[in-house]
């Protein structure tokens, strides 16, 4: 009995999430009908609260949507890196040797004054000579993330990615609003400006 209930269960999700997939429409009008509060006989619906919302939400949606982003980049670069090392016969961390800690410069102590002079309000009263070490090492990371960027680009070249996660779109009313340009144009740019 308990293994048919579980197969009955993963056909309930599989109907539902087809329904999410079949139907976006359908649930986009009931979650803007569904009522959040009652006051009495007064309803508040989600629909009621999506104007004074809409600017905060696109922010959140836009944090979401950047942190999927770098998690895929980040999967994507690990995979890529992982069938190089396999095609040379090597492991990530010698293919890491080659391509980022060898091919990296070292920092050298012109490099480190030069930063040192344009950035001294940083260091406050404290001397190149006491900040020298740790600045160095910190260049140096940087130079390393810099040659481990340009790695990843020239892997994800002769790669084939097809990127299917989107931006969030908002669809903003732009009747009556001072526009510039053609109305027929293909792309419409908003912005939001407080004029307080």
């Amino acid at each position: 009995m308990k293994p048919h209930g579980r197969k009955s269960r993963s056909r309930v999700w599989a109907l539902l999430l087809a329904g999410i997939v079949l139907a976006p429409g359908a649930l986009r009008a009931e979650a803007t009908s569904a009522v959040l509060a009652t006051v009495g006989e007064r309803s508040i619906t989600e629909a009621e609260i999506e104007n004074q919302i809409k600017g905060q939400m696109l922010r959140l949606h836009n944090q979401i949507y950047s942190l999927k982003k770098q998690a895929v980049d980040s999967i994507i670069d690990a995979h890529l890196q992982e069938q190089e090392a396999e095609k040379r016969g090597i492991t990530r961390q010698q293919l890491r040797q080659q391509e980022v800690t060898d091919k990296t410069e070292p920092v050298s102590d012109a490099e480190v004054e030069d930063y040192y002079t344009k950035n001294k309000a940083r260091f406050g009263e404290r001397k190149l000579e006491e900040v020298q070490a740790q600045l160095k090492q910190s260049l140096q990371a940087r130079k390393q993330q810099q040659r481990q960027q340009a790695f990843a680009a020239e892997l994800r070249k002769a790669a084939t990615i097809d990127f299917k996660l989107t931006p969030p779109i908002v669809d903003v009313p732009t009747a009556g609003a001072p526009t510039k340009g053609p109305q027929d144009a293909p792309i419409t740019l908003v912005e939001f400006s407080d004029y307080q």
